[in-house]
């Protein structure tokens, strides 16, 4: 009766320890897939940025080309993202953009562990 006791917690006990290196093993998978669409959100916002930089001053030279005047050129193109600013400003609280972006961001971050449930079923 011992015996069997004894072999019981032994597997008990296996069974524990390989759950806890499964978790670990998981946890791991999911903090190296968070950190890989980080990185990859990071370097998507740096291009992003480069992007709207570059179209500015070429924005901006067209208008100056049209003007005749590079300081006016500049100014218009001042004068848009001004304009943008008070249009988010504006809508900075609505519910629904606020929703909008969440669930992009969720889809975002999310997706990559949805995608995975699925191809193992």
């Amino acid at each position: 009766m011992m015996l069997n006791a004894a072999e019981i917690i032994k597997t008990v006990k296996k069974l524990i320890e390989v759950r806890i290196e499964m978790v670990k093993k998981d946890f791991e998978e999911h903090i190296a897939q968070l950190i890989t669409k980080i990185a990859l959100l990071s370097m998507m916002v740096i291009l992003a940025v480069l992007i709207l930089l570059f179209s500015s001053i070429s924005l901006a030279f067209y208008f100056a080309e049209i003007t005749y005047s590079n300081a006016l050129g500049f100014f218009y193109v001042g004068l848009i993202y001004v304009g943008l600013f008070i249009v988010l400003y504006v809508i900075k609280d609505s519910k629904t953009i606020q929703n909008s972006i969440l669930e992009g961001l969720h889809k975002f971050f999310v997706y990559t562990k949805n995608q995975k449930k699925d191809h193992d079923e």
